[in-house]
């Protein structure tokens, strides 16, 4: 990293440090703010040596990645609601991600990857769903943390709901492949497996 350099007006700057102590915990710093534990699951072992383990300690990597997602999203939100003149009385999200952990715990020929991220948004609002559309569609565009799952090419499934709704007013899927979504073939997978659980007993 340079140090001492200057960047265009329009470059936002973000510096975190980090600093690994025993075991699988690591503390990241962020000038004039609290830090951020970060620590895998208890019973987390990825095999040798078998002391390699985590405590529930603080956030795992991941659940931070998603809090990231969903606190750029929210700001993000926010700005283009006041440049559309937007109208919501709240914001909640919930995210799920699905990663193929194989790569990291079992097979070193794998990658581990991010197969699905489904990310609900609520919104407390009377808006139309054409307006809810334009809206979803321009915070995708502005938003920087979606641009940098758009740009991995991750399958994500954005959906918008009106709060109080069970229905979603508008759906955004991206890098899906055709046919089954990766979510729904590993519920498949999932139940295959199940079925051979049960003839083998």
């Amino acid at each position: 990293m340079k140090e001492n350099v200057k960047y265009p007006d329009y470059i936002g700057i973000s510096d975190v440090t980090t600093t690994s102590l025993e075991q699988m915990r690591v503390e990241a710093f962020f000038e004039g703010q609290p830090s951020l534990m970060f620590d895998e699951p208890a019973g987390f072992d990825i095999g040798d040596p078998p002391d390699l383990q985590g405590r529930s300690r603080g956030w795992t990597p991941v659940h931070t990645q998603m809090a990231a997602l969903a606190g750029c999203t929210s700001i993000t939100c926010t700005v283009v609601a006041r440049d559309q003149k937007f109208k919501y009385k709240s914001l909640r999200t919930k995210i799920r991600s699905l990663i193929d952990i194989r790569g990291f715990f079992f097979d070193l020929h794998l990658q581990p990857n991010f197969e699905q991220i489904n990310f609900d948004l609520y919104l407390g609002t009377k808006e139309t769903t054409a307006r809810i559309k334009a809206f979803a569609n321009e915070v995708d565009r502005r938003c920087p943390q979606i641009g940098l799952f758009h740009r991995a090419k991750i399958p994500l499934v954005m959906s918008w709901y009106r709060q109080g709704e069970k229905t979603p007013a508008h759906v955004d899927a991206f890098h899906l492949p055709k046919g089954a979504s990766p979510e729904d073939r590993l519920i498949a997978q999932a139940k295959v497996q199940s079925k051979k659980g049960k003839k083998k007993k």
